[in-house]
């Protein structure tokens, strides 16, 4: 059998990957965390060799995008390389050799992409991807995909852009719809600063999706929305969230979902937190002693 390189999916959505990860600040080995806006953010990867043969010099890609759902090369930025020798079976972290410094505008709240080129891979992609090549992890193992940001709670609406892109060659018909509730894996909760959260029981989010930008006075906007995007343009699409107060160490999920025809095509996950409670629970963290934390 030939070398089989893979990066992981998230699970039950794939574009929840915890094969991918970011370290906000200056070390590229501190904790991992959400990344901060207009600041150097170094990019993690894990890949994966399950074949039965050596690939030595496999290189990962990192990309960001604009927040959407489906992505092709062409709607994404290249951020760097890294670089691994993998053994039969083998397992590696890799760290991008070019730090990534998020745009303002977004907030840092970007999607960021991993592909995985190596020698004898059993199922290799083109090498380098063409203009318009779609990112679809779920038909290429080498792929992954985290559309996952954290969302600050706050009792004011706030909007954050959802692109809906078209390839060049095919309008785009396809409905967006918000998907309320549920639970991360711990591994991806660890690499957002998140380790030992929990979900919240009864979390009240108010959210809604507008095709123009509007206030607290519009009303939180629609659950579901069908759009038409002209061949080789990009459509934004707002989301308003609002979010009462959550009790400590716990977090509310909202999924925005890109669907045609009933199918899912790709999606973003919002995780949204209690700045305040955050802060609390990193200052008293701040207040134990090292055998306390050690324990």
């Amino acid at each position: 059998m030939p070398a089989h390189l893979i990066i992981e999916d998230g699970q039950p959505s794939w574009w929840d990957s915890a094969d991918i990860w970011v370290v906000p600040g200056n070390d590229p080995n501190g904790p991992p965390g959400a990344p901060i806006a207009g600041t150097a953010n170094y990019l993690w990867g894990r890949v994966h060799n399950t074949g039965n043969s050596a690939s030595n010099g496999v290189r990962v890609d990192f990309y960001w995008a604009d927040p959407s759902g489906q992505i092709a090369v062409g709607a994404a930025t290249q951020v760097g390389s890294a670089f691994a020798d993998l053994p039969p079976g083998a397992t590696q972290e890799v760290l991008c050799l070019v730090p990534w410094v998020p745009v303002i505008v977004n907030g840092g709240h970007e999607c960021l992409l991993a592909v995985a080129h190596g020698a004898g891979d059993i199922n290799p992609l083109p090498d380098p991807l063409p203009n318009g090549f779609p990112f679809q992890p779920k038909q290429h193992e080498q792929i992954a995909q985290r559309n996952v940001t954290v969302v600050l709670a706050a009792r004011r609406a706030q909007l954050l852009a959802v692109t809906v892109a078209a390839l060049p060659r095919a309008i785009k018909k396809v409905e967006l719809q918000l998907e309320h509730g549920g639970a991360l894996p711990e591994n991806l909760l660890a690499t957002l600063g998140l380790e030992r959260w929990q979900a919240a029981k009864d979390a009240r989010v108010e959210a809604g999706l507008a095709r123009s930008p509007h206030c607290d006075g519009d009303g939180p906007g629609e659950q579901k929305l069908a759009l038409e995007v002209p061949r080789g343009q990009s459509l934004a699409i707002y989301l308003s969230l609002r979010a009462d107060a959550l009790p400590e160490r716990q977090y509310a999920l909202l999924r925005v979902l890109e669907t045609q025809e009933g199918k899912v095509m790709g999606g973003i996950t919002y995780v949204v937190v209690d700045l305040e409670q955050q802060q609390g629970q990193d200052h008293g963290q701040e207040q134990h002693s090292p055998e306390e934390q050690a324990s």
